[in-house]
């Protein structure tokens, strides 16, 4: 994992007023990110240290919610994939002790979704760390990592969920960049088309996001 904590403190002193945010990413070499058409969402990694924060059910719910708001994606949540693998084997995940669910979580994912994220919440340092990411459902690969820090990211379900919408936005718009010139100008033109048909989804606030402050992110250099 890179890291760029020590470097966000110099981009946000060059950048503008109204810019709060830094990220980084990384893109596998070998990860077709414009392959992924439905992406499952995993049990985050996270233990509630304040109160304004959410639970690990909440936080698991909102991430769901948040791509399908933000996401040109089709969004699996956890409980769908759960209830299709009890359907499917006739085991109960949600029963299950957290390592074995998992398990049985990665060997099943593939039946539904071409990858999966995995939220991870660093709550050590003052300010929260959100790291996102993305497996290949069928090999369970890392795909894509994203990872962010913010003077104004706080520890409250709000700033999660939105931050998270950020993410999804971020990965619809790196996902078609190894396509070629005609193949990215058609991906971008059916996400576009999505959108359209999802209509007022990408302006409304639901869950736990509601009433947030919009912010910019600055990419790390």
């Amino acid at each position: 994992m890179k890291k760029f904590f020590a470097a966000v403190a110099t981009v946000l002193l060059m950048a503008s007023s109204s810019a709060f945010a830094a990220f980084e990413e990384n893109v596998e070499d070998d990860a077709d990110l414009a392959a992924v058409k439905r992406m499952a969402i995993a049990i985050p990694e996270f233990y509630k240290v304040e109160e304004r924060e959410p639970t690990l059910e909440e936080l698991t719910k909102d991430l769901s919610e948040a791509g399908k708001m933000a996401s040109t994606l089709e969004i699996v949540t956890y409980e769908e994939i759960a209830s299709a693998i009890r359907r499917d084997t006739g085991v109960d995940i949600n029963s299950l002790e957290p390592a074995e669910a998992e398990k049985y979580f990665k060997k099943n994912v593939s039946r539904y979704a071409d990858a999966y994220l995995v939220l991870t919440v660093a709550n050590s340092a003052n300010k929260p760390w959100l790291f996102y990411y993305v497996y290949n459902s069928e090999t369970t690969k890392l795909m894509y990592e994203y990872s962010v820090q913010s003077r104004t990211l706080g520890h409250s379900a709000k700033d999660y969920f939105n931050t998270s919408k950020d993410f999804f936005k971020h990965f619809d718009e790196v996902a078609p960049k190894k396509l070629d010139k005609e193949s990215r100008k058609l991906f971008e033109a059916k996400q576009k088309e999505v959108r359209k048909e999802r209509g007022d989804r990408y302006n409304y606030q639901i869950g736990g996001g509601t009433g947030r402050h919009k912010e910019e992110l600055v990419r790390k250099k």
